[in-house]
């Protein structure tokens, strides 16, 4: 327990930690993007395989079994608000525990700025790929991604304005940290 606070105490984190946050939305996102993409490709040439290759009068349902995977594949889109809020409360809890100077006010500035940058880029690169060709109709089964990441660069300004108040907070006396 004692290395733990210790691990704790030491952490320094905040602004930066919006990076990762930014980088692992992506990613979700198009790994999402791309697994229903890939199912519904090869589901209909691997349903009709296994059905054949199925002995006469055997009651297994393929229909229904990759219906079943299909419905679990699609159910990460709803799970990505979920990875959002892990993520903003893993920023939360790093930006209370971090001990700054105030010259991190200005780096924070800067970071925020980049960040911000670079989240509106995310989202593009986002809306290229899954507006195109071969993405749109599998883009239109995910519609909770889509809006998380058109609006990235909102919720990493939310992020770095909650951020912000939690360091003044813990800096206020808030904190128990020295």
């Amino acid at each position: 327990m004692g290395l733990l606070k210790t691990i704790l105490k030491t952490k320094k984190s905040g602004f930066e930690d919006a990076f990762f946050v930014i980088a692992v939305m992506l990613t979700i996102a198009i790994f999402i993007l791309i697994l229903n993409k890939a199912w519904g490709s090869i589901r209909p040439d691997l349903e009709t395989s296994i059905k054949e290759s199925l002995p006469a009068g055997s009651d297994v349902n393929i229909t229904k079994n990759f219906d079943n995977v299909t419905n679990a594949s699609r159910l990460f889109d709803k799970l990505f608000p979920l990875v959002i809020i892990g993520l903003f409360a893993f920023v939360f809890i790093s930006a209370y525990l971090s001990i700054n100077h105030p010259i991190m006010l200005i780096v924070g500035i800067i970071v925020f700025a980049v960040a911000l940058l670079l989240s509106g880029i995310y989202a593009n690169l986002y809306h290229q790929i899954s507006s195109s060709e071969e993405f749109t109709s599998t883009n239109a089964l995910l519609p909770i991604t889509e809006i998380f990441m058109k609006y990235l660069p909102i919720i990493i300004l939310i992020i770095f304005v909650a951020i912000t108040v939690i360091i003044i907070y813990s800096k206020q006396g808030g904190s128990t940290t020295t």
